[in-house]
């Protein structure tokens, strides 16, 4: 376990009850904890307009993912779930002054994905992901890349 890389993230949401949308987000690789089992804590954003209401959402989360590496292959899948943190904000013009639509809450996620170590420090991921969050249950189609540090 340790600081093992870096990386990006970026896909598609589908909020409960709101429009598609884009998501964006970095997370780190802190290794394995015990064989084939990853630790990735992330931060993730999104935001989408919803009858005149801006809804947001900044989160701070970690995902434990098992890997089930295939022998001789490069594709490693992988499945997962995760809990976190979800600031979620609901702009609405017509809200008296000074009434707050900032909500914290707690979300829980279930993924599945694949991934590639495309070259000794560079891996390239996609995933899905399912965010159960009380008003603002999410699906996420998720891709990215991570810079793995090697020593």
């Amino acid at each position: 376990m340790g600081f093992q890389g870096m990386g990006a993230r970026i896909g598609f949401v589908d909020p409960e009850n709101a429009s598609s949308t884009v998501a964006l987000g970095l997370h780190v690789d802190l290794g394995e904890f015990v064989r084939n089992v990853h630790v990735m804590p992330l931060v993730e954003y999104w935001k989408v307009g919803v009858s005149g209401i801006d809804v947001s959402d900044l989160t701070l989360a970690s995902d434990v993912n098992l890997d089930f590496p295939v022998q001789g292959g490069r594709v490693v899948p992988y499945a997962g779930g995760g809990v976190g943190f979800h600031f979620v904000k609901f702009d609405n013009p017509f809200a008296p002054p000074g009434f707050d639509n900032s909500k914290t809450k707690l979300g829980l996620n279930i993924q599945g994905g694949i991934k590639n170590q495309v070259m000794p420090n560079l891996g390239i991921f996609g995933e899905v992901k399912y965010v159960f969050v009380s008003d603002v249950n999410q699906l996420k189609i998720m891709g990215g890349f991570t810079y793995n540090f090697i020593y």
